[in-house]
């Protein structure tokens, strides 16, 4: 079963999301309803009538509602996130203007306790009626087994709502088995190089556009005693992230959907590749001497006073460099380098939606219509326009229409310079497949390859997590 994947033709959108969203994208590639042919418990549930939309009762955000109490579980449980904080902040406001739903929230900020306790709740038949995913293989996994309700109704009911949506996002959160719409994006973000050439010019180094350049970069700076690109894969996405970069530049889109289905193996040629440059780049000291003891936090440290030229990061860690750094004004942004063998897939970024949320299948009617109301409500525009100030202007927004600030920061108009000439964006490749916990598998498997197992052995480990979840 293949995730469906939109590699950006797309691209026109999704840059236009992440350059202030202000397009008039066409909401084509969105999905039919679900027919009711009777395969799945969420196409027969008749209790999935769709709440009333704000043009039958009046009401700008979600209609007149039942009492009802519902339970909402995100990795959202402190405001030190952007998007964790401004969410909050709906969330109260919502609750306040509607006294008669009550929001139990059950989230956990750190992503291993909140997957444990997802689990816990799926085992005992309680899944909260609105949690989050990330969409992709997973999310294909809870809707095949009947956790997660189609939302294509409920989204059809409100046709504004639902063409506020740039179109690209739900395209981890629809699947080629199953007809529907299987949640509602609130994020997404932008992988991509920052460099601060003040130290790249203090040391007469060039600023690299092709991996060839980089690595000639980093032997330079190791001269020189400058760790050029730590990674802190204590924290094992770090690992995972550079994984997918590197991907984009010597795949494209079309490998991943392949490594999914099973139709490619984890053993193959342009796996071998990446896997191999990440092992020379660690052994050869690219990456620091702490990569396995070394935490995300650490790593940002690291850029944030000076001490590295070099960091991959969301977009959103532009907010970090203008808040924290004592001088920006030397920091750039720029696409990750490219492969000069496979200048094809120069413009191909790591990017996509992210943080999504679901609507449980064992919720009453009465829930149901209170989640869907909650979910238009945070995902108001005057919300994401909060969260592109926040940000400084480098928000990538799931809606169409979202402004450019003022005086946005030179940072940040490089990134919407880059972005615009995208060719497509890649995930994680795990993350699209249906195997449950590959992307933590594949993660470990990488930190496990840079504390010394060998890329062979590391790919082997890969190939054994995805055959014993299928």
């Amino acid at each position: 079963m293949k995730k469906k994947f939109i590699a950006l033709t797309l691209t026109a959108a999704f840059v236009l999301s992440a350059t202030g969203c202000g397009s008039n994208a066409s909401n084509t590639d969105k999905p039919a309803p679900a027919e009711n042919s009777g395969e799945s418990s969420q196409e027969t549930d008749d209790s999935q009538e769709p709440a009333e939309t704000s043009s039958e009762t009046g009401d700008e955000n979600s209609g007149s509602l039942e009492a009802a109490t519902i339970t909402l579980m995100t990795r959202y449980g402190d405001d030190t996130d952007v998007n964790a904080a401004t969410f909050r902040k709906a969330v109260a406001a919502f609750e306040e203007e509607h006294p008669e739903i009550t929001v139990e929230d059950l989230s956990i900020t750190d992503e291993t306790q909140y997957n444990n306790m997802f689990k816990t709740y799926m085992a005992t038949d309680d899944v909260p009626t609105i949690f989050m995913t990330y969409g992709g293989g997973n999310l294909q996994s809870y809707v095949e087994n009947g956790i997660a309700i189609d939302l294509t109704d409920y989204l059809e009911a409100d046709a504004e709502w639902y063409d506020s949506f740039n179109s690209t996002m739900f395209s981890m959160l629809t699947f080629d088995s199953v007809e529907g719409v299987y949640g509602i994006p609130y994020a997404a973000y932008v992988d991509s190089l920052f460099v601060n050439k003040a130290l790249f010019e203090e040391h007469d180094i060039a600023v690299p556009s092709t991996i060839e350049e980089l690595e000639a970069a980093c032997e330079a700076f190791l001269a020189k005693d400058v760790t050029p690109l730590p990674v802190g894969d204590k924290s094992t996405f770090r690992g995972g992230h550079l994984f997918t970069l590197l991907m984009a530049k010597r795949t494209g889109g079309d490998l991943v959907k392949k490594l999914a289905s099973g139709e490619v193996s984890y053993d193959c040629e342009e796996v071998k590749d990446v896997l191999t440059t990440m092992k020379d780049w660690g052994d050869k000291g690219y990456l620091g001497n702490s990569i396995t003891t070394l935490d995300g936090e650490g790593e940002a440290q690291m850029f944030l006073t000076g001490q590295s030229p070099m960091i991959y990061r969301n977009a959103s860690f532009i907010s970090r460099i203008v808040n924290e750094m004592e001088d920006n004004s030397a920091v750039i942004e720029m696409n990750f380098p490219y492969y000069e063998a496979y200048p094809e897939y120069k413009d191909m970024w790591h990017g996509g939606s992210s943080d999504a949320f679901s609507v449980s299948a064992n919720a009453s009617d009465a829930e149901k219509a209170a989640a869907v109301a909650l979910l238009k409500y945070v995902t108001q525009m005057k919300y994401m326009e909060e969260r592109n100030e926040l940000s400084y202007g480098a928000f990538v927004c799931v809606l169409n229409g979202l402004p450019d600030m003022e005086d946005q920061p030179s940072v940040t108009n490089d990134l919407k310079t880059n972005l615009s000439t995208a060719a497509g964006m890649i995930t994680e490749p795990a993350e699209y497949d249906t195997v449950s916990g590959l992307e933590n598998d594949t993660r470990t498997a990488i930190q496990a390859m840079w504390a010394g197992e060998s890329v062979d052995t590391t790919i082997q480990t890969i190939m054994d997590a995805r055959s014993l979840g299928e």
